[in-house]
């Protein structure tokens, strides 16, 4: 029990660490430089998100996150709700509800639309020209998703990472 229990802690943490530190760098400092570039911007996300298997490699950290935090919770608490009174299981419950709505949000608010964004990238690409105004009104839209989505997360995974580091020292 005690090698699981180490494995899942090594997944929840490293990938709770790629996952947040990647979502504070995107929403921080790469999202307002590429909006400020404009479409130079634009194009360098289309092709990020073309060419990398950035948001691939993020769902799976994240999902790889949120699946061994849930085995680690139902191991460390035994399955009592006892644990869930106590201050550090208040910590870790307030930090795990945070962190599956940002895996939540990050999937239906990123993930999704940057693969339409793909798609529509693609269309315009084969077309070999501009995207026609509906194109370039729809991935603006999209965009607009994509950018608030990674603030949510953001700010849940913040909230899931403050948390959980403290969690140990809540009083009872």
């Amino acid at each position: 029990m005690l090698t699981l229990l180490l494995v899942l802690r090594v997944i929840h943490i490293l990938g709770g660490v790629f996952w947040a530190g990647s979502s504070f760098l995107m929403t921080g400092f790469i999202e307002p430089v590429v909006r400020a570039a404009g479409d130079d911007g634009r194009r360098f996300m289309q092709r990020f998100n073309a060419t990398s298997r950035f948001t691939t490699v993020i769902a799976a950290a994240a999902g790889a996150t949120v699946v061994a935090g849930l085995w680690m919770m139902d191991i460390v608490s035994a399955g009592s709700s006892a644990f869930f009174e106590t201050g550090r299981g208040l910590g870790l419950t307030i930090g795990m509800l945070a962190g599956i709505l940002a895996f939540i949000l990050g999937f239906v608010m990123q993930n999704r639309p940057l693969r339409r964004m793909a798609a529509i990238g693609s269309t315009v690409a084969a077309s070999g020209g501009p995207p026609t105004p509906a194109q370039a009104t729809q991935l603006e839209n999209l965009m607009g998703t994509v950018r608030l989505g990674g603030r949510l997360v953001a700010g849940l995974l913040l909230i899931t990472v403050v948390t959980m580091a403290t969690a140990r020292y809540w009083p009872s």
